[in-house]
């Protein structure tokens, strides 16, 4: 077996392990709070941002999620999810087209806040750190190198009508998706 596969399957069963362990200590610790879980999937568009000069006629494109997360707490509470989240992007680098597709593992952790909490209607807002590990490689020039591990943050508008949940939320990396465009 190639030596950077087995290292790459390790990295890819440790953050999913840890992704596991974080949702199953949230419940153990806040058995006395208010606990649900819940199954998500959505719509998203993201364009790779860059400096880079030469990269040019960035377009974006519309991609999706699919999730579960788990709620903990009543007015304020914490809120994390495991997600699937593709996206693509589209930009033109040395006068050739490039459309990289990403498939990633994606933990946001978020601490919110219910403005208006009651039994049938809850408005309520939230923000956290967000964590993506990629799992396929995405298509780029031979001189980029697409990190498979990026950190973020997250901020979150939702409202809950009975046991729907809809949120709207705008991610933003704080690390550069690519190693060649640092």
């Amino acid at each position: 077996m190639n030596n950077n596969f087995k290292k790459q399957s390790m990295k890819t069963n440790k953050f999913y392990l840890m992704a596991v362990l974080i949702l199953l200590s949230i419940g153990a610790a806040n058995a006395q709070s208010s606990f649900n879980l819940g199954l998500k999937a959505g719509v998203n568009y993201a364009t790779l941002p860059t400096s880079f000069k030469e990269v040019k006629d960035r377009k974006g494109k519309a991609g999706y999620n699919l999730g579960v997360f788990a709620k903990v707490g009543n007015d304020f509470y914490f809120q994390p999810e495991l997600n699937y989240t593709a996206f693509k992007s589209e930009y033109t680098y040395a006068g050739n087209n490039y459309k990289p597709k990403f498939k990633q593992a994606n933990i946001p952790l978020m601490a919110g806040y219910k403005l208006i909490n009651t039994e049938a209607l809850n408005f309520r807002i939230s923000a956290g750190p967000d964590l993506s590990y990629t799992l396929n490689k995405a298509e780029g020039p031979l001189q980029f190198d697409y990190k498979k591990f990026t950190a973020g943050g997250v901020i979150n508008a939702g409202v809950d009508i009975g046991s729907l949940t809809l949120d709207a939320r705008y991610s933003r990396g704080f690390t550069k998706i690519n190693k060649g465009l640092d």
